[in-house]
């Protein structure tokens, strides 16, 4: 079990996993899924796709193994997963993959440009672009028939320089990486692979452990001759020489001679040479590799595979004597070598997990059979050379035939063009190009004819109208080209393809009234470019469409001005949907309805934009017309060419007495006549008469007063106390409240029939010898004397009174003070009509008791409370508390399955529940129901259906005491 990591290749990984891994998580490790290998502890649930970033490796599942090891009796215990890493994803060992079987052309493309083509945001392909580093040049080639890593790695070592290398990375994202070897890999070391002295220095480490070096001449060459496209006496060629010379000498002392043929048959003649020196480049020095072998298992926060480390070990002749670095006090001379290859265990101290097809995250940490030996093997230097491969294109047919170049396409002109609107209403241009097919350049048809290539941009060199006015809708894309006018011309161009059965193409979306420089190119089925034409200039369509007639406006009228409020929509119907290239109305006003507008009636212009329309703003706009009579107004639109359109239908204003739409500022000395209505009325004292039945409104508050100028209302505004003279009712008739009905203070509560009512007052307490006022409660039945009455003094004494009702032998009685020993509460005693029943509240200073009895006078019952702390009950004493509700129960097809209630806190010394399955699912069978261990904190529910899922059963339970 290790991981195999891998410089631009696939590389290897393996897990092994403990016999007691459940099923389940067994069939959820599928093929094509990732696992992810993070150090630390983490919880894979909790930081889901975070790991892609923050894991040490991130491999691509496509093996796995359930067997039998031997080694105990238990079956199927040899569980293991693997595969690869995320390179795969780019193109794997046999070129599989997402594979161009649509020509990708680039033609002096920058490298940026290159890798957006080979793979674009599309979403077509399973790795995304990252962060392209800057790379010098430009890059010219035709890619076909081969996966995104074949062509991504020709075009890194065909851009690279020996100073400056470029190369890619897939991160676990799935995201890449490209660029120059500074920008992806750490080039200046922090590590030093040595034999000498191991261990930490200020900025250095060196690892301890065994080195094992091989070095070899067997793919030493002195010169390289590279075949690129053609075939026969028409291949193209590139050559490359060692520089300087080889110190080797064969056996009669001559310089050595060893000239190596590469054959790239999809190279293109102007990359000849390039590949050439690039493939020389690879076998002008010993081939060098270093093993370490350490037990340092964990050398990620060392390095990683792409970095630069040095190695120093003058037995082996690893030595550089243009290099001197100081290393733990003392000098060496070592060599920088590329890490390529690493090859490191998996222990317990890292988290595992897996990634589905689908997203879901499974940790397999307990899951996983930890490696014991802790040894890593790095691989510095060249490959190991099991991991390359040896096969090479064969020198001798050459699948590329066409050596002919199509011509020049003439451009025949004048364009036809025209102006129209986009879907977000601005104003473009399109233009249709014509252009005559051409010959090959050796004045052959061209029979294999595969596109044309057209590019065009703003024409800088154009000098445009000082006003703006026809390039005032240009693109920014294009405002960017413009504002550069001391940059090479044609500096960024757009580009088109054509089909070769055609000889028209439109070029859509161009800024109106705005130059542009256009070129043509014709490329064959072969990839062979033909010149491209010179450059033709032309000038879009001017901006010629007028806007929409807009809807009549909404106006509002006064004497000196007319406010007119727009929506900014077409007469046809709707709001805010007039062309996006508005730039404002023309306000024109008349007093004839169907008058023309020109010059004398424009009155104002109103600022529109397709700001105002896209954030729905109307327009609002006021004119100075001083007039009485009515007035018709009507809009014109217009856009930022100056376009107008048609007036749109007439709407009128007639002037008010004062403007009806709003008064900033107004000074009167008096109002005679007429309603106010506003909210702006700021003065001292508002009243409605100056003497007699009047209401006045004073920063004092507010009051009224009667004929006789007596204040029956005061609102207070300092505390907001009121005071009313009369009676305050909270309704005129029916169920109400009202405060003092009579000269007595009293409150009165009517029943809904609005004459029953009970009231409170104040009464003359003479039950002592002070001729003190007291409070009284009393309820009333209409004008008879059946009443109960409550009364309590000013010494907090509660007094009782009571009445004969002699229609039905009833008495209302009470008597005594409760703060006395005099006897307590009697109420409600009938004694004639019906029986004998009733009750009492009795209640002195050591006793206090509360009976009744029902018809049979001879049982009482009663509760009694003493001061001895004690509680006694004459009579029988029962209760019963219940509890209702539903629960949800899983079952299982035929099983009985069962949920417990808690909580539910009834009351009693025993219990009783029964329960209600119900479902609404077709075809189920509930088979039987049930309760169990009924308490007063909850009970038990069962269950058994006939199919598997959720059924609600609703229950009661009812305790006693």
């Amino acid at each position: 079990m290790a991981v195999q990591e891998v410089l631009k290749a696939l590389g290897s990984w393996e897990i092994k996993l403990r016999p007691n891994t459940p099923r389940d998580v067994l069939d959820a490790l599928d093929y094509f899924g990732h696992a992810a290998i993070i150090p630390g502890r983490l919880d894979p649930q909790q930081y889901g796709d975070n790991l892609l970033t923050a894991a040490r490796y991130v491999g691509v599942l496509r093996t796995r193994t359930i067997g039998d090891d031997g080694r105990t009796t238990a079956p199927q215990d040899d569980l293991s997963i693997g595969g690869v890493g995320m390179a795969m994803w780019l193109g794997d060992e046999d070129n599989k993959g997402a594979v161009y079987e649509n020509a990708v052309v680039a033609a002096s493309a920058t490298f940026a440009d290159t890798i957006n083509m080979l793979l674009p945001a599309s979403g077509a392909y399973p790795v995304t672009v990252g962060t392209v580093y800057p790379v010098a040049g430009q890059y010219t080639g035709r890619h076909q028939y081969e996966t995104p890593r074949e062509a991504i790695t020709y075009v890194c070592d065909t851009m690279s320089t020996t100073s400056v290398p470029v190369s890619w990375r897939v991160n676990g994202n799935g995201t890449l990486d490209v660029g120059p070897d500074s920008s992806l890999f750490v080039t200046n070391p922090t590590c030093v692979i040595t034999t000498k002295a191991a261990g930490e220095d200020m900025a250095l480490r060196a690892l301890p452990g065994s080195i094992d070096v091989t070095r070899d001449v067997e793919d030493y060459s002195t010169r390289v001759v590279l075949l690129a496209e053609g075939e026969g006496s028409s291949i193209a060629t590139g050559s490359a020489d060692i520089s300087p010379a080889t110190p080797y000498k064969d056996i009669h002392g001559n310089p050595l001679k060893l000239t190596r043929l590469v054959s790239e048959s999809d190279t293109a003649t102007a990359n000849a040479s390039v590949r050439a020196q690039l493939a020389l480049a690879q076998f002008t020095s010993t081939r060098n590799q270093l093993s370490l072998s350490t037990s340092d298992y964990d050398v990620h926060g060392t390095f990683q595979v792409g970095d630069r480390v040095w190695v120093y070990d003058p037995d082996s002749g690893l030595v550089d004597t243009t290099t001197e670095i100081v290393f733990r006090g003392q000098r060496i001379n070592p060599i920088k070598l590329q890490v390529t290859e690493a090859n490191w265990a998996v222990t317990d101290q890292y988290t595992v997990a897996y990634r589905t097809g689908d997203g879901r995250w499974i940790d397999l940490t307990q899951y996983v059979e930890w490696e014991t030996d802790a040894t890593s093997t790095v691989t510095v230097g060249d490959f190991s050379r099991q991991l390359t491969s040896t096969s090479s294109e064969p020198v001798g047919s050459r699948p590329n035939a066409d050596t002919s170049i199509p011509g020049v396409p003439t451009l025949i002109e004048p364009f036809v063009g025209s102006a129209y609107l986009d879907a977000r209403g601005f104003t473009r241009a399109r233009v249709v190009l014509a252009w005559n097919a051409p010959n090959n350049t050796d004045g052959s048809t061209v029979l294999d004819g595969d596109h044309y290539e057209i590019r065009y941009a703003v024409d800088t060199d154009m000098i445009y109208p000082a006003s703006w006015a026809s390039v005032a809708q240009i693109r920014w894309a294009d405002m960017q080209i413009w504002r550069q006018p001391f940059a090479a011309p044609n500096a960024r161009w757009q580009t088109m393809i054509a089909g070769w059965d055609t000889t028209t193409a439109q070029l859509q979306d161009l800024s109106p009234g705005i130059g542009y420089d256009v070129q043509i190119r014709a490329v064959d089925k072969a990839g062979n470019f033909g010149a491209w034409s010179g450059t033709t200039t032309f000038v879009a369509s001017t901006d010629n469409i007028p806007p929409s007639t807009p809807a009549a406006p909404s106006v509002a009228g006064s004497r000196i001005a007319v406010q007119i409020t727009h929506q900014l929509g077409k007469t046809s119907g709707g709001t805010f949907n007039l062309e996006s290239d508005l730039d404002h109305l023309e306000i024109h006003v008349s007093y004839e309805p169907t008058f023309t507008p020109d010059a004398t009636t424009l009155k104002g212009k109103a600022p529109a934009s397709a700001g105002m329309i896209q954030a729905q703003i109307p327009v609002v706009f006021t004119v100075q017309v001083e007039e009485t009579s009515a007035r018709y107004v009507r809009v014109v639109a217009v856009d930022r060419t100056g376009n107008k359109s048609g007036p749109s239908d007439a709407a009128t204003a007639t002037a008010l007495l004062i403007d009806d739409a709003h008064i900033s500022d107004l000074t009167v000395s008096k109002v005679t006549a007429g309603t106010i209505n506003a909210d702006w009325i700021v003065g001292a004292r508002i009243k409605t008469a100056d003497t007699g039945p009047r209401v006045e409104l004073s920063s004092a508050g507010l009051q009224a007063y009667n004929a006789g100028g007596v204040q029956t209302v005061n609102v207070a505004s300092a505390d907001g106390s009121v005071t009313i003279t009369g009676t305050l009712k909270s309704g005129p008739t029916g169920r109400r409240v009202e405060i003092n009905p009579t000269a007595v203070p009293e409150i009165r509560f009517y029943s809904n029939d609005g004459n029953s009512f009970a009231y409170i007052n104040g009464w003359d307490n003479t039950h002592t010898a002070a001729s003190a006022t007291s409070i009284q409660m009393t309820t009333a039945k209409n004008a008879s004397d059946v009443f109960s009455t409550v009364s309590m003094d000013e010494t907090g004494t509660l007094h009782g009174r009571y009445k004969y009702d002699a229609t039905d032998d009833l008495y209302y009685a009470t008597g005594g003070h409760i703060a006395t020993d005099d006897p307590g509460v009697r109420a409600a005693w009938h004694s004639g009509k019906g029986g004998h029943y009733g009750g009492s509240f009795y209640a002195r200073e050591d006793i206090a008791e509360f009976g009744w009895f029902g018809t049979d006078t001879s049982k009482w019952n009663s509760l009694t409370c003493s001061n001895d702390g004690w509680t006694r009950l004459n009579g029988k004493f029962s209760t019963s508390a219940w509890a209702v509700g539903f629960a949800t129960i899983a079952a299982t097809a035929n099983t009985p399955s069962s949920v417990t209630i808690t909580g539910l806190n009834v009351q009693g010394d025993s219990f009783y529940c029964f329960a209600q399955a119900r479902t609404t699912v077709p075809g189920t069978v509930i088979l039987g129901v049930g309760t169990s261990g009924a308490n007063s904190g909850g009970v038990t529910l069962w269950l058994t259906r006939t199919s598997n899922g959720s059924t609600n059963v609703d229950f009661m339970i009812i305790g006693w005491v």
